[in-house]
Order: C-alpha cells, then structure tokens, then sequence
C-alpha cells in the first residue's frame, strides 16, 4: 500500500523537524514537542510526549543524557533515518492503520513482525536448540520480501531476526534493507560475523541494527559459545562504535552468570562498549540437547528484575526485560507485537 497524500506530509514534516533538531538538540527537541503537540490531534502520543518533558526538563537524568548520546554518538543520516522508519513510519502512521485494519478485518495486525531467515548457526552454544537444526531450513529472499510487501500494506514496518544465526544470510539481509528503505530491521546475532566489510554495507543502508548476543564477560560468554567468541564480540562492538553505528545487546542470563549480568559494572560496561539498548532474556531448555541446570532460580529471577528495574533511574541505556516487562504490555511481551 501507498503512502496517502496525508502520510507523504507527515513524513516530509518530520524530516524537515529532525533536520532542524540535529542543528541544536538541546534547544531544539523542547521545540519540537510543541510542534508533536499539533501534529497527533488525535492524542494516540500524548503520553510519551510528557514523558520527554519531563526528561528534558532535568539535564542530570540518566534519558537526558541517553537522548543526547543518540545525536552524539550516532551518524546523523543513520539516526534520521532510524527516527523516519521507526517512530514515523511504524509509530506515528502505522498505528493508525494498524487499529484501522484492525477493525475493518477483525483480526490482529501486528506492530512488529519476527522472523527466521535461517537456522543455520557458526557456532554451537551450550543449551542453545538451534545447533539441532543445522542449515536444513531458510526462507528465500522472496518469502521475507513478500512478509515484508504485505506487512507494509498493513502498516507495519518493524521487522527483528532471529534464528540460528540471522548474519549467516547477510547479503540478502542488506538486500533487503535495500528494497524497503522504509522499514526498520534488526537481528539478534551472535555478533561474530560482523566485520569491516558488512558495518560499511550498514553504513550504507542506514535501517539495520544488531543486538548481539553477551554472556556477560569473556568467562561467561566463552562458557556457552566457545573461546573466542567473547574477543570477536568486543571486536564487533568497536567497529560499530567507530563507524558510529547504532546497536544493542542480548543477554539470556542463566544459573551461572545472572549475578555478572545484573551487576552496575556489567551495565556501566554495556554502555561503554557504545550500546544503545539491551534486551534480557532468561535461560529456557528447549530440545533434546538443553542443559536445565542452566535455568536460573526464582530468587535469581527476582534479582534481575530489581536490577533492570534500579538501572533504568540511573544509567543511560534502554533496556527491556522480556519476561518480566509483561506487566508494560498486559501480558508476554511478543503479543504486543
């Protein structure tokens, strides 16, 4: 589906207010606010735009300083075009189509699509169902594009990958970053195949972000992955921190490494590597092959959940805990998706 006449304003006034914000952001974003506030008439925002003033309103906040960092450290036609795709396209005009269809179809219509491009995977992690697979199963690049065609239409253009090993298809990856300039896309990957070569093809497409995958520290993250494999994350990270390349971490916390994970140093670490958001995930044994001693304990658990929750009031970092961020979205968190 084509952007109405409607959509095509909106989407040039945007650009035209994140050209005017990059200029001078701390001047400029309250400015913008007020212009947001004319622009949602139908209020659908009006929360999270309160919510930016009173960030904005406090320049020692941990968000002050992570919205500042995004402009600091991020390429600004990548950080324009990340805002474009994500709360433009997928937010400001996707939700109202969204709802619209919603209605007009009875049924769902997803704010964001998860997909497995392949279950193929370069390494072998320690309790990990993916290695059962092997390579035996893809999807074409015609089938993702034509998910992605058809989820366009429904107004929905936020698209995760996940698998295996999502990098291990990373040609067809930018491929398709190419064919849907519009939308925005990101993949949870063990970060091991990111190099020089690929950052630059990021670079270049400007609508792909990584979470990659950290088990906390080289000890942690080599125990399930293999040795090794915790140097070419690091590596990984400095690429993309050089190129000022926006991405996020992963970490699945275990029985293990649950108290590296939640600790301040590993969360202070996070934001030194240059990450911008970290997903957590608990340890779940899946396949003939899964380790359940890995499992973390419910004293464990709430201990994630007191972290996460304490980190968020004084680190700037975006972080969302999938199992226990239910109570944000009324329930698991990927059926709001």
């Amino acid at each position: 589906m084509k952007k109405t006449m409607k959509e095509n304003i909106e989407t040039f006034a945007v650009n035209q207010a994140l050209g005017y914000i990059s200029g001078n952001p701390e001047k400029n974003l309250p400015k913008l606010l007020e212009w947001a506030d004319k622009f949602d008439k139908e209020g659908n925002w009006e929360a999270i735009r309160n919510v930016f003033r009173t960030i904005l309103d406090d320049q020692d906040n941990n968000w002050y300083q992570y919205i500042m960092g995004l402009y600091n450290d991020i390429d600004l036609e990548v950080l324009k075009t990340t805002f474009n795709n994500f709360l433009l396209n997928a937010s400001m005009i996707g939700y109202p189509r969204q709802r619209a269809l919603e209605e007009k179809l009875d049924c769902n219509v997803p704010w964001a699509i998860l997909m497995d491009p392949t279950s193929a995977c370069n390494l072998k992690c320690t309790g990990c169902w993916a290695a059962e697979y092997g390579n035996r199963l893809n999807m074409s690049y015609e089938t993702l594009d034509d998910i992605i065609n058809q989820a366009n239409d429904l107004g929905t253009y936020f698209f995760l990958y996940s698998g295996g090993e999502p990098l291990v298809r990373k040609k067809d990856l930018i491929r398709l970053c190419e064919a849907h300039p519009d939308s925005q896309f990101t993949a949870f990957t063990n970060g091991t195949l990111i190099d020089e070569e690929f950052v630059d093809e990021m670079l270049r497409v400007k609508n792909f972000i990584p979470a990659i995958s950290v088990e906390g520290f080289e000890e942690a993250t080599d125990f399930r992955r293999g040795i090794g494999t915790f140097a070419k994350v690091e590596r990984a990270m400095a690429i993309l921190k050089k190129k000022k390349l926006p991405f996020g971490i992963s970490c699945c916390y275990t029985s293990k490494n649950t108290e590296v994970i939640g600790s301040e140093e590993y969360f202070d670490q996070m934001v030194s590597w240059g990450a911008k958001f970290c997903w957590f995930f608990t340890y779940i044994p899946v396949g003939k092959e899964a380790v359940p001693e890995l499992m973390v304990s419910a004293g464990q658990r709430a201990f994630m959940y007191e972290q996460i929750r304490r980190f968020r009031e004084t680190k700037p970092l975006f972080t969302l805990d999938f199992w226990n961020d239910g109570e944000y979205s009324e329930g698991c968190l990927a059926g709001d998706a």
